[in-house]
């Protein structure tokens, strides 16, 4: 018998396709889910902490444009300063609009890490609203730019009341 050297008739050797990329398995679905889900929280939320700090930082303006349009011994720019810090506490601190006289000035120095209103400073808040205009503010009250200073320094320290769960009312 003799070899056969004739060639057989085989076809070359066919790839598959190359693998395609899409659609994506579903582990990448989920994937790309909770990206744009944590895209979504992490865009309110910082819009949530801008908004709450605009109002501080247009009471802190309000503050600043104070200390150049009044007279330091005026007893409507402590009003003024009143209402300021008034307006800050409407959003954080509801409670605190309606306090006046010493428990407002008790409820500034407990909502800050340092108390700050003292002696002169607490007494114009308190008082020199309130009060007539007198000869000697300044030795009764204090200088007015040290409680502005003071109210800038409380609403940059003042510390919003942490949301506390609601109270368990199932009996155990």
């Amino acid at each position: 018998m003799k070899p056969q050297t004739e060639s057989l008739p085989l076809y070359d050797i066919h790839l598959p396709d190359p693998v395609s990329a899409w659609p994506p398995a579903p582990g990448w679905w989920l994937l790309l889910a909770l990206v744009i889900i944590a895209a979504l929280v992490a865009a309110f939320w910082w819009r949530r902490q801008y908004r709450q700090q605009q109002r501080r930082r247009d009471c802190l303006q309000q503050l600043q444009n104070l200390r150049s349009h009044f007279d330091k011994t005026d007893a409507q720019a402590c009003a003024q300063v009143n209402e300021i810090l008034k307006l800050y506490c409407l959003r954080h601190f509801p409670q605190a609009v309606a306090l006046h006289g010493q428990s407002w000035v008790d409820f500034l120095n407990q909502n800050n890490p340092v108390p700050l209103f003292h002696h002169q400073s607490a007494r114009a808040l308190a008082e020199a609203p309130y009060a007539p205009d007198r000869n000697d503010w300044r030795q009764h009250y204090g200088d007015f730019a040290d409680l502005l200073a003071l109210a800038q320094r409380w609403l940059n320290n003042a510390q919003a009341p942490q949301q506390q769960p609601a109270p368990d009312t199932e009996a155990k």
